[in-house]
């Protein structure tokens, strides 16, 4: 099954007609990759504040497959990797297996905070999503990142999935902090439909959080 779905998504590139039907198997393919990896034990720890970091020996396969079909989706989103950006930033892409998603991304740069929606969007199944762009304010960053440190986004593990749904959606969460010195500066989540899944759980809360700046920023205006 894997073979069959890996023939057909690996002609993406450069095939704007495939793309659609690549995004219909990306879940799937992740899914059962993620069915037959598993992570190693801890190496190592670090402390950053109150953080602790726990490298764990990641699964080579799992990890390359996931950062390449995240680079599918965010082909599709017309969006790149916050990986390389000198300042921070947090992007969640979200893909249902139904072929609608949405992707946000907030960015701080020096006192400017930025937030910016993109989406794929199927009218019967998710006609409320607006593609906007918008400078925040720092109280709404820092708001944004106490949720990504007491979810220990920057601890937890990378990849996981509910072995229980073969269908769904698929969340990416990657996080971006050059400045923070001796520790990780980078980091990609993924997660296949989840379920009481502290991860998941913060994607749902980033989602809210998006939801609720932009009816703030329409009442007044910014967005129209």
């Amino acid at each position: 099954m894997l073979i069959f779905l890996e023939k057909n998504i690996i002609k993406y590139v450069g095939m704007e007609i495939k793309i659609n039907s690549n995004l219909e198997y990306l879940f799937l393919i992740f899914v059962g990759i993620c069915l037959i990896s598993c992570h190693g034990e801890i190496q190592k720890k670090e402390k950053h504040g109150e953080e602790t970091i726990a490298e764990r020996k990641i699964d080579t396969v799992l990890e390359k497959e996931a950062f390449r079909y995240q680079k599918v989706l965010l082909g599709r989103f017309g969006e790149s990797s916050v990986k390389e950006l000198d300042h921070e930033a947090y992007q969640l892409q979200f893909y249902s297996s139904h072929g609608f998603g949405k992707s946000i991304k907030f960015e701080k740069k020096q006192d400017s905070c930025l937030i910016s929606v993109k989406c794929i969007v199927k009218k019967d199944w998710f006609p409320d999503c607006e593609e906007y762009k918008v400078e925040t304010n720092l109280d709404e960053w820092n708001e944004l990142e106490k949720m990504i440190y007491e979810f220990n986004f920057w601890t937890i593990d990378a990849f996981r999935v509910n072995k229980n749904v073969l269908d769904g959606a698929v969340y990416f969460l990657e996080g971006n902090r050059p400045k923070v010195k001796n520790v990780k500066t980078y980091k990609l989540i993924g997660r296949g439909s989840p379920k009481y899944d502290k991860m998941g759980a913060l994607c749902d809360y980033i989602i809210e959080l998006e939801d609720q700046l932009k009816f703030k920023y329409k009442q007044i205006n910014k967005i129209k």
